[in-house]
């Protein structure tokens, strides 16, 4: 056999074991690691080599960047775990406008500045939200109620936030939300002996006007 016969030979060797390690029902199942370049909308991620896989329920938040590592069968489908170890990253806080209602007569919010942030990690919310009144701004009237970015989960547990309150003094409270709830409510105290709450209004705990400062946190579970 001459050294020509020897490469085409050797290539053609080559050339045979790449198309079997491309062809699924050659190749069988496998795994390997790749890294998320896009998340689409119906469920799947797609990596930077083009590839589809579909996510598993472990596999929450997906983002691009991550690192994952993808299962194939030997049907060619393909899903994803999640992460792998040691590529974690948090996903970041997103923005959102919080609804501000009242039991008895809506605010009109005019030009307030409302401003909401949350971060959700798997079923754990973190939120905050600012809201600045305006000189548009009509107030309303019976207890405030402010929007959160998802649901409560339907547990047996309530969750409870800090409140803070600059109108003239600084008030400290605290937030609340209830099993299902979809926004939180305010309170701050209504005395100091005995030590009693209120429901925040236009005029509890002070009269709330045009550049007050309401700043609400709360961490909870979502549905």
């Amino acid at each position: 056999m001459t050294s020509t016969d020897q490469q085409l030979l050797g290539a053609i060797r080559r050339r045979t074991v790449q198309a079997a390690a491309d062809e699924p029902s050659v190749r069988g199942g496998d795994w390997r690691q790749a890294t998320v370049a896009s998340v689409t909308g119906n469920g799947t991620v797609v990596t930077t080599d083009g590839t589809e896989a579909r996510r598993l329920e472990t596999y929450t938040n997906p983002a691009a960047g991550d690192l994952i590592r993808v299962d194939s069968n030997a049907l060619g489908d393909r899903t994803t775990p999640g992460r792998v170890a040691g590529s974690v990253v948090d996903p970041p806080w997103a923005a959102y406008t919080p609804a501000w209602t009242a039991a008895t007569t809506n605010p009109t919010v005019g030009n307030a500045s409302r401003a909401g942030r949350y971060q959700l990690i798997g079923r754990t919310c973190h939120v905050a939200i600012r809201l600045v009144p305006g000189s548009s701004t009509a107030f309303g009237s019976g207890a405030y109620l402010f929007g959160i970015p998802f649901p409560v989960a339907e547990d047996i547990v309530e969750y409870v936030g800090s409140a803070r309150l600059t109108a003239g003094s600084t008030y400290i409270g605290q937030c609340f939300a209830s099993p299902t709830a979809t926004a939180v409510n305010v309170t701050f105290p209504a005395s100091a002996t005995p030590a009693t709450a209120a429901n925040m209004t236009q005029v509890a705990p002070a009269t709330f006007a045009n550049g007050h400062v309401l700043r609400l946190n709360l961490t909870y579970q979502t549905a």
